[in-house]
């Protein structure tokens, strides 16, 4: 991990590098793949401050400490503060591959379960069938459908061609423009 440091008012000595090095590589632990690490070290009167920030894949963390003792006192609590952060960072990536998990699972219990029924052959699981609304038998133009389908939210539209009376599909492309299909017999 690159790590670069920078201190305001003082200078940043390398026991307070080794020190910083220390607690940044224990945060490694949470899973995070931190990839950069910045490190802002101020003294403002009597008060020592100590700002960090880690950078990382889809991930910014950062933490901040003050301390009247001395600046390894703020690091610690910067470095802290930064752990519960990772620490709740973790906990919403463990529950959302565990909600994936569950449902992965699922078909192989099922399909373990049909096996042992009994029955033989196990039975696939099949999409089931979901009907839509209700489709008027009403013959309509291509030019018609069109409109229809560029007023709805819907994909494509079946209907009735009013010139061959076979029913056609009229779709929306990528492109912007509407696609016909009509039955070649």
């Amino acid at each position: 991990m690159k790590t670069s440091y920078s201190g305001k008012n003082f200078t940043v000595t390398g026991g307070m590098k080794d020190h910083l090095n220390e607690k940044i590589s224990k945060l490694d632990r949470f899973g995070a793949k931190l990839v950069e690490s910045h490190v802002v070290l101020k003294k403002e009167r009597y008060v020592f401050e100590a700002e960090i920030t880690l950078l990382g894949k889809n991930l910014r963390v950062f933490g901040d400490g003050k301390s009247k003792e001395n600046i390894y006192t703020a690091i610690d609590l910067a470095a802290s503060r930064i752990e519960t952060q990772l620490k709740k960072f973790r906990g919403k990536v463990k529950r959302h591959h565990r909600g994936l998990a569950a449902e992965t699972v699922a078909p192989k219990v099922q399909l373990a379960e049909k096996l042992n029924s009994g029955r033989g052959e196990p039975e696939l699981d099949r999409p089931g069938i979901v009907t839509s609304d209700a489709y008027e038998g009403k013959p309509i133009s291509a030019a018609e459908a069109s409109t229809q389908l560029e007023l709805s939210n819907d994909i494509f539209l079946v209907f009735l061609n009013a010139k061959t009376k076979k029913p056609n599909v009229i779709y929306k492309r990528t492109d912007g423009n509407h696609g016909l299909i009509e039955p070649n017999s």
